[in-house]
């Protein structure tokens, strides 16, 4: 304790330096925070798909007039593949709600869906109380909280025109009730398939973006993937079939995204800090070397010395970390309708110990490293010099 005055009195000798110093290290633990804990989303994201599940798209979305679409026909022959169990079709239909930069997305499924993504946060009378409604949504609770809507309110979903048979852009639907997010996508919004295809032109129903499969083995995932397109391969529609888990891997690591450059920002963030912090330590035991010399001259051993230093760059470091680290998970809190809707593709980071544990790790590794060069000129003083001067 009779060392704390020092300490105290050493961290702030210049009080403004001190504050921005400080204010820097939180900022930056901060973005390390958030960073880390997007990692671990990602991570947990991979391993909360399943084996068991199957997308199938278009294999060539730009070689038939169709584009991305298959038509909703091959959902009965991937059935009859043995080792399938269930064939669900879906069918996005994205447009915006009240003004274009509320944007959403709403999923229409057909009743097959209902086994083949069973997992899914509905109960079994919401499933029958979905099919049963045309115009009904289950809306989950991150763009409920975001769009600010209720079970019972009208959602019209302003979409691209020339998707409905009347001319249109409007769709009229009506939230059913609020359920949970989903442990994998998030957060979603279920619709019913048989109202979207019936309001389509003719030329246009019966088209569906793709499918999901249910298999009863998930080691043999891979082998059913490839005989549903073999299947397929000869079709004017040959179809790309992949595991949900290996395609969620996939997102996740290709091309550039957030996902890859998560420990980058981090670590770009902590490098700066490590310049910041590094540099005011050796400028603090420069500019104090006469002190030094006077505590050694008054019995002061040079390990404690140097123990009294590595403080100094500690202190402000692991503060910083858990600071930053509870401002954070502040921010993960923060209520989905205030963002922008282009970010609600982006999952919430997931603040755990672990992430905790990371970043008062990487404090002490950046106090020992912002030390280590002062802790070497003090090593080497020379009292002598010191006290006159030199």
């Amino acid at each position: 304790m009779k060392h704390l005055p020092l300490i105290w009195s050493a961290l702030w000798r210049k009080p403004v330096e001190a504050v921005l110093v400080w204010l820097a290290v939180t900022v930056a633990f901060t973005l390390f925070g958030l960073m880390a804990g997007l990692h671990v989303t990602y991570q947990r994201l991979i391993e909360r798909s399943r084996m068991d599940r199957l997308d199938v798209n278009a294999r060539f979305p730009f070689a038939s007039s169709r584009g991305l679409l298959l038509p909703i026909a091959l959902r009965d022959r991937i059935a009859q593949v043995p080792g399938v169990s269930a064939v669900g079709s879906y069918y996005w239909l994205r447009g915006y709600y009240r003004n274009p930069h509320e944007t959403a997305r709403v999923i229409a499924v057909d009743q097959p869906m209902r086994a083949a993504w069973s997992e899914l946060p509905l109960t079994a009378q919401q499933w029958s109380q979905l099919f049963a409604t045309p115009t009904g949504i289950f809306v989950s609770r991150q763009p409920a909280a975001r769009l600010g809507l209720e079970a019972g309110d009208a959602f019209p979903l302003i979409a691209a025109p020339g998707l409905r048979a009347d001319g249109t852009a409007t769709w009229e639907f009506r939230v059913l009730g609020i359920v949970p997010d989903d442990r994998r996508i998030g957060a979603f919004i279920l619709g019913n398939y048989g109202y979207l295809d019936r309001s389509r032109p003719l030329q246009d129903q019966g088209y569906v973006w793709g499918f999901r499969v249910a298999v009863r083995d998930a080691a043999r995932a891979g082998q059913i993937s490839l005989a549903i397109d073999r299947r397929f391969a000869d079709s004017p529609f040959p179809t790309l079939t992949i595991p949900d888990r290996t395609n969620m891997a996939y997102a996740v690591n290709s091309g550039f995204s957030l996902a890859k450059s998560d420990w980058l920002i981090a670590g770009a963030g902590i490098f700066m800090i490590l310049l910041l912090t590094a540099n005011g330590i050796a400028q603090s035991v420069r500019e104090r070397t006469p002190e030094f010399a006077v505590l050694e001259t008054l019995g002061y051993p040079g390990s404690r010395l140097m123990a009294l230093v590595l403080a100094e760059a500690l202190i402000p470091c692991l503060a910083g970390a858990l600071i930053g680290t509870g401002l954070a998970e502040l921010l993960t809190r923060l209520p989905t309708r205030h963002l922008p809707g282009d970010f609600s593709g982006i999952p919430t980071p997931t603040l755990s110990p672990e992430v905790l544990a990371w970043s008062v790790g990487c404090a002490l590794v950046l106090a020992a490293v912002s030390a280590t060069a002062p802790l070497v000129r003090l090593r080497h003083i020379s009292v002598t010099d010191a006290l006159a001067g030199r």
